[in-house]
């Protein structure tokens, strides 16, 4: 079947599937699981990571799914054309946010004013979410009386870094 007849998803795994053929020492590949499946998005990346560690490829990529970058060895932002910010995905998250621990209890006005004592009081949302950055969630956890109903450390994705560099920059990346 001539390629131009298949499916467009189709059409994209033959273009990948010739860029890797030759197992190139550097790799750039501008948005590769565009009109991919699930699957074949989960085994393409199985595969370059496979490249990576076997033959020491190097690859670029470009990508609107901030997930895929997760795993890379560096990131860089983009902004008019110029590096606006980069380093390893840590680096990006750690930069730019702090962990948050998202708590709860039955005596929500206790809860928040301990934290307020604390200094350490954020947000309400569905729970009580609370930045934290200078004492590690053990030390604030143990300094709470109130007895908790709901207690998560949440980690800061690439993704939620992303965001914030925008909304401190004024929305302007590529």
């Amino acid at each position: 079947k001539p390629i131009k007849k298949m499916s467009g998803g189709m059409q994209r795994k033959f273009e990948i599937v010739r860029s890797l053929m030759h197992t190139p020492s550097i790799l750039f590949l501008d948005e590769p699981t565009a009109g991919l499946d699930a699957l074949s998005r989960r085994n393409l990346w199985e595969y370059i990571n496979n490249m990576r560690r076997e033959n020491g490829t190097t690859v670029f990529l470009t990508t609107h799914y901030i997930d895929e970058c997760e795993h890379v060895d560096k990131v860089c932002i983009i902004n008019n054309g110029r590096i606006a910010i980069n380093g390893s995905p840590d680096e990006m998250k750690q930069s730019l946010l702090k962990q948050e621990l998202v708590l709860d209890a039955d005596n929500r006005r206790q809860l928040i004013d301990e934290l307020l004592d604390m200094g350490m009081f954020h947000k309400i949302e569905e729970h009580i979410i609370v930045p934290y950055q200078d004492m590690t969630a053990q030390e604030i956890i143990a300094r709470l009386k109130t007895k908790l109903s709901v207690l998560k450390i949440q980690e800061p994705t690439l993704e939620d870094a992303y965001i914030e560099y925008l909304t401190v920059s004024g929305g302007k990346a590529a």
